[in-house]
């Protein structure tokens, strides 16, 4: 998997009985009628005897009882339909690991290096972070964590990887962008996270690329124009914004934030029926497309990372 590619806007960043019915029945034998007795002889001669009675008929036995009718065998089910195929795209909850080319290779570092990369003729930097357990033959969960303005890669790594890294023990990171091939990454489980222009980043990621990432945690961002060049295929998001945000002159407002979100409730088809989820304030919007969840939290703040932040987006990441 060449991801170099993957740069967005310096770089387009390239992720179920009948039995006998009644008992048979005998008629009791027919007695014969008793034989009658002779007159009595004369005297001096012998009575003649009687004429022996006859034996009575024997009684007919009686007919077997009809065997019930055999039931009719029922008419068999019909099969029910095959279901529709859902659409293509990334593996929902639970789905097999979609292995990267890098499985099986040695890894470029064991921990944590820096890599440089040229993209038409600027040297960029990108930060790799490797979990304790890595196994290069088992895919990783692959996270993008976007700095924002003024920030640096260093400062994403430094800071826990917006805290994630302790929460997704099993995951690679990158900071800023790109990724060499020499890493088992499972390409079903790619993520963005980022706040302020990171937060835009990962909202151009799910516009340009929801059908290579798996789901997106934009912070404080919005989308900037050509949404019209946008994907069609849905993809999963969590994000935050403090209401009280007026970074009007940075493009990332509140209200800049609600236009953004409400583009990715479109995408997913969702209703705008929303069901509160933790961490309070949070809500879910309802009827999105299956294994496309949006969760929206907006928060008093102004332009920051909301407290509740990494662990929720840890939580929403971790699903997948």
């Amino acid at each position: 998997m060449n991801l170099h590619r993957w740069w967005i806007g310096a770089t387009a960043l390239a992720l179920l009985a009948a039995s006998a019915g009644c008992d048979s029945k005998i008629s009791p034998s027919g007695t014969g009628t008793a034989g009658t007795s002779g007159n009595a002889g004369t005297t001096g001669a012998a009575g003649t005897s009687g004429v022996a009675g006859t034996s009575g008929v024997a009684g007919t036995t009686g007919a077997a009882g009809t065997s019930g009718v055999a039931g009719t065998t029922g008419a068999a089910g019909t099969t029910g339909r095959g279901g529709t195929t859902g659409s293509a795209g990334s593996t929902g909850t639970g789905g097999a690991p979609m292995p990267s080319a890098g499985c099986g290779m040695a890894p470029m570092t064991t921990a944590e290096t820096t890599y440089m990369i040229d993209v038409s003729g600027t040297s960029r930097s990108y930060i790799v972070t490797l979990p304790a357990n890595y196994n290069a033959s088992q895919p990783h969960p692959l996270v993008f964590a976007w700095h924002g303005r003024t920030g640096t890669a260093m400062q994403i790594a430094r800071g826990n990887y917006y805290n994630l890294k302790s929460r997704m023990t099993n995951a690679i990171f990158v900071a800023p962008q790109g990724l060499g091939s020499n890493y088992c990454v499972d390409q079903a489980r790619i993520f963005s996270v980022g706040f302020s222009y990171g937060g835009i980043m990962s909202h151009t990621i799910a516009c340009q690329m929801s059908d290579t990432f798996r789901a997106v945690a934009p912070m404080a961002g919005a989308i900037f124009g050509r949404t019209n060049t946008c994907l069609t295929h849905p993809i999963a998001a969590w994000m935050t914004h403090g209401t009280m945000d007026t970074s009007a002159a940075g493009g990332v407002d509140y209200t800049a934030g609600e236009s953004a979100r409400d583009r990715i409730v479109t995408l997913n088809h969702c209703t705008t029926t929303t069901m509160p989820v933790d961490p309070s304030p949070c809500v879910a919007y309802q009827g999105c497309d299956a294994g496309y969840p949006v969760q929206w939290c907006p928060h008093d703040g102004a332009h920051v990372i909301p407290s509740f932040a990494a662990a929720a987006v840890a939580n929403f990441f971790n699903q997948f």
